[in-house]
């Protein structure tokens, strides 16, 4: 029998292929880690021997002459230097300090009094490969040729701390003078507990100082000038053999959010028929001479209303209607839903069988299942010759508060940087800004109180100025902004502890008038455009019981009313 030879399948070549992908990705991906880990030595390399070159030129020069162009001690050695190797670029930076030995005492234990006993030179190279920031550092002592020696200057003592005292490690610190020959002007960082000690410094009253971190709040020293007569912290002075210290307080940034609004309004949806634009539907009738009525020879018909939908709605208020009913005919109106169907007694007691006699609360309609409604009207009569008249129909709601924009504002903190020379205090931070198209605003400020002014009156705030801003905190603040009406009334609601009751259900009523509005983070609910009169206030929250305050006689800015509920 002769064999039978088979060749490959498709399956087989398939297969076989996706074999030698996987093969070659592999050895691809050996491949290009090989030459990654090869670009990262051959960048590495080039850096180390960048650091060792400059090491080795400090090395080279007297002892007298290693220092920094604008450093302390000073020198001609640039503090910053680039360079480009196999375009990679390297930065090199040189820092040199005097170093107090601990074998002889520190600072005003030095058993000689002598703190610059040495110096200390760090030669760093930063570079960035494959996106990332990559250092190489290389630290040498430089003894002097003989014994130590003073240096003719003074010890810079610089304490960096936060908020609550304790010493803040890797902080910036620049200081700068001008008026010494070199000039100063070096960049250094504290060291673990906050400090940077900087001996031989020239003796001089114009050391400038600096400290900053990312994410912190700032500090400085500030110059005399004719505005600032008497700043603090001012200039630090050096005197010869001496050490000048002083402290710089940092710490990290709080928030404050500022949101502006106008106080909550009482509107209505009102319809004089004077054409059918409010109206969404309607059968055998018509509109005409401002009235809806019924068309010739119809003994029934109806009118649907628009949808009612208004924006930041807090609550319904009153429905309310003029209606003319010669004898044998009537007219009744109901509230519907979005779609048109009449509200269940359940919700709106009476509303199946329809309104003839106004106004009608609508105060109990939760909003949260019905933030549109419509008005539904019933026209009938006994007669085609005669005809019932709908003049006008209303319905009242509370919006608001809503987003006020672009309110310019003022923010002025309690720290000082000196005062002017009539010993008027000029203030460290004072913000100029305004909320924005949005109404709202986020700063970002240093720890401390801040007093608020607005480009407009302020009605309420919540929390209330100055705001108390800690360290890294976010505090966000609600501003009911506007004019007062003539007659106003603000209701502040708490539980028997006095706290404030956020978002507890206000109903202030009186005849013809119904209005909601949801207390606010601090409690309070604020009624504005009000007539004069006498009301009555329904206070209700979650996990309390319903409290009503009948007879608040409002009389031009009414005083707050405090409700209490158990």
């Amino acid at each position: 029998m002769t064999p039978v030879h088979r060749g490959f399948g498709l399956i087989d070549v398939i297969v076989g292929i996706a074999l030698m992908l996987i093969l070659f990705l592999a050895l691809f991906g050996v491949l290009r880690a090989s030459l990654m880990l090869s670009t990262y030595a051959k960048a590495k390399a080039a850096a180390v021997e960048l650091a060792s070159t400059q090491m080795e030129y400090l090395r080279g020069l007297s002892y007298d002459s290693i220092g920094t162009v604008g450093g302390i001690p000073a020198g001609t050695v640039p503090q910053t230097a680039t360079s480009t190797v196999d375009g990679v670029t390297y930065v090199t930076h040189t820092f040199i300090e005097y170093y107090d030995d601990p074998a002889d005492g520190l600072g005003v234990n030095d058993t000689n009094g002598i703190t610059t006993d040495y110096k200390i030179g760090e030669v760093t190279v930063s570079y960035s490969i494959g996106g990332l920031m990559k250092s190489v550092v290389l630290v040498s002592n430089f003894a002097p040729p003989g014994i130590e020696s003073n240096t003719s200057g003074g010890t810079l003592s610089l304490h960096v701390v936060n908020a609550s005292g304790v010493g803040v490690s890797g902080a910036s610190v620049q200081i700068v003078n001008a008026s010494t020959s070199p000039t100063i002007n070096f960049t250094t960082f504290t060291n673990t507990n906050g400090f940077v000690t900087i001996g031989g410094a020239a003796t001089s009253s114009e050391y400038q100082i600096y400290v900053s971190r990312a994410g912190y709040s700032s500090a400085q020293t500030y110059a005399r000038t004719s505005q600032n007569v008497n700043p603090n912290p001012g200039y630090l002075t050096v005197i010869m053999d001496q050490t000048t210290s002083a402290t710089f307080a940092i710490d990290l940034l709080a928030s404050l959010t500022l949101s502006t609004f106008s106080p909550a309004a009482t509107t209505a949806f009102s319809d004089t028929f004077a054409d059918t634009s409010n109206l969404s539907g309607e059968t055998n009738t018509q509109v005409t001479g401002g009235a809806l009525v019924l068309t010739s020879q119809s003994l029934a018909g109806s009118a649907l209303s628009i949808p009612i939908a208004p924006n930041g709605l807090d609550g319904w208020g009153i429905l309310s209607a003029d209606i003319s009913t010669p004898s044998g005919t009537s007219v009744l109106v109901r509230v519907a839903d979005a779609a048109g169907n009449p509200l269940p007694d359940t919700v709106l007691p009476g509303n199946g069988d329809g309104f003839s006699t106004f106004p009608v609360s609508l105060t109990g309609i939760a909003t949260s299942s019905y933030p549109e409604l419509t008005l539904l009207a019933s026209l009938t009569s006994n007669s085609t010759t005669t005809t019932p008249s709908l003049l006008d129909w209303s319905l009242s709601h509370t919006t608001g508060p809503l987003p006020l924009p672009n309110i310019a504002f003022t923010l002025t903190g309690t720290k000082t940087i000196g005062t002017d020379a009539s010993s008027t205090p000029i203030y460290k931070t004072v913000v100029n800004d305004s909320t924005g198209a949005t109404g709202q605003k986020t700063e970002s400020l240093e720890w401390d109180a801040y007093t608020l002014t607005l480009g407009a009156p302020l009605i309420a705030s919540c929390p209330s100025a100055p705001y108390q801003l800690a360290p890294a905190a976010a505090t966000s603040t609600a501003l009911i902004v506007g004019v007062p009406s003539t007659n106003t009334l603000p209701i502040l609601v708490e539980n028997t502890a006095s706290s404030s009751i956020n978002n507890a259900n206000v109903i202030l009523t009186t005849n013809g008038y119904a209005a909601t509005i949801p207390t606010s983070p601090c409690g309070l609910a604020y009624f504005n455009g009000l007539a004069a009169g006498t009301y009555t206030a329904t206070v209700s929250a979650p996990g309390y019981a319903t409290t009503t305050i009948p007879a608040i006689n409002v009389s031009g800015q009414t005083a707050t009313t405090t409700v209490t509920l158990l």
